[in-house]
């Protein structure tokens, strides 16, 4: 610590010892002197964005990518396959019931079959007596009519039975897509009434943000412009056009393009972001100094640090995006504070 102290009061001594024409010069300083003050060095990226505010935000699913699944038929649960938070793929089982209606719509199927072959069958000798002239071809047609309207009844019951069913009077509800379990609403043993609600499912592959913003950051936005949360980046999707009345702010809503470490109705803080000028680049917020001239940031010249001006396009969270720094500069990122005092600035 002696140590440390030493070098940094020589640091200043020289800084106080120097005239103001040299204030303008780069600081010199050994790598000894650096550590003293706590010096770290950040490369300025270029950035095709600026963030222009930070607002909180509720993770959503997709207006339209929410799906509930219910059943056709009233019955009981048997066994229930999946749980809460669980991925499955399309066609996965969600939920079994024994249903009483699956099981006389089974009967019904079979007595529709049957009824559909002896309609095929006559259809195919009315045809075949009206090509001979022995009937005229208005029957013929009719049989085919009764036919097909056979046919149409046995493909509606088999799609009734679609999940699964038939003489057992099982009936599998499955997934129509890919998806994550938001709400299980059947319980085994528990009653399910017809097209009541079995299963709700979340797409798993897209999540949206919900925010609520001042009408001076919205007239600053458009649809399009990027966002982020944390290291997730996404778009905004809608702006609302009204006004709250009781909050003074309107509604914003972002897709995300990815889902890591994000859950629906989870809190977040994301970060709203609008085009960044030509030469603009991305610093830590740390490194940006104000001064009674502006703003300024310690830019590392070869062996010193020069105060560079800087215009800020953008501050949120650790970040900030200026212009006026050359195209990969190493600022400094901490320690700016010490080198100010260091230049009497």
């Amino acid at each position: 610590m002696p140590a440390i102290r030493t070098s940094l009061v020589a640091c200043l001594a020289l800084a106080a010892a120097t005239t103001p024409s040299l204030a303008a010069k780069p600081l010199a300083l050994s790598a000894a002197q650096e550590a003293a003050m706590g010096v770290v060095l950040a490369t300025a990226k270029p950035a095709s964005s600026a963030p222009l505010a930070a607002a909180p935000a509720t993770v959503t699913p997709p207006l339209n990518g929410r799906r509930v699944v219910s059943s056709p038929f009233a019955g009981t649960v048997s066994r229930v396959h999946v749980l809460e938070g669980q991925t499955v793929k399309g066609g996965a089982p969600l939920v079994t019931l024994f249903s009483r209606d699956v099981l006389t719509i089974s009967s019904e199927l079979a007595q529709s079959q049957a009824e559909l072959r002896v309609a095929d069958a006559a259809a195919r000798r009315a045809q075949l007596l009206a090509s001979e002239g022995v009937i005229a071809g208005a029957r013929a047609e009719e049989a085919q009519a009764r036919a097909a309207q056979a046919r149409a009844l046995v493909n509606e019951r088999r799609r009734l039975l679609s999940g699964g069913g038939g003489g057992s009077g099982e009936y599998v509800l499955r997934a129509p897509v890919a998806g994550r379990v938001a709400v299980l609403h059947a319980q085994p043993g528990g009653g399910l009434e017809a097209m009541a609600p079995a299963v709700t499912l979340d797409r798993a592959d897209k999540l949206w943000i919900e925010a609520r913003i001042s009408p001076a950051i919205a007239r600053k936005l458009q649809v399009g412009y990027s966002v982020r949360v944390g290291a997730t980046s996404g778009r905004v999707v809608a702006l609302g056009a009204s006004i709250d009345p009781k909050t003074r702010s309107l509604p914003l809503r972002a897709e995300l393009d990815g889902v890591a470490d994000l859950a629906p109705g989870q809190a977040v803080s994301v970060t709203l972001l609008v085009p960044a000028p030509a030469g603009a680049q991305s610093i830590p917020r740390s490194a940006l100094l104000q001064a009674p001239d502006g703003a300024k940031v310690f830019v590392k010249a070869g062996s010193g640090y020069q105060a560079h001006p800087v215009a800020v396009v953008g501050v949120a969270g650790a970040e900030a995006v200026v212009t006026g720094l050359p195209t990969g500069a190493r600022v400094a990122a901490a320690g700016a504070a010490q080198l100010k005092s260091a230049l009497g600035r």
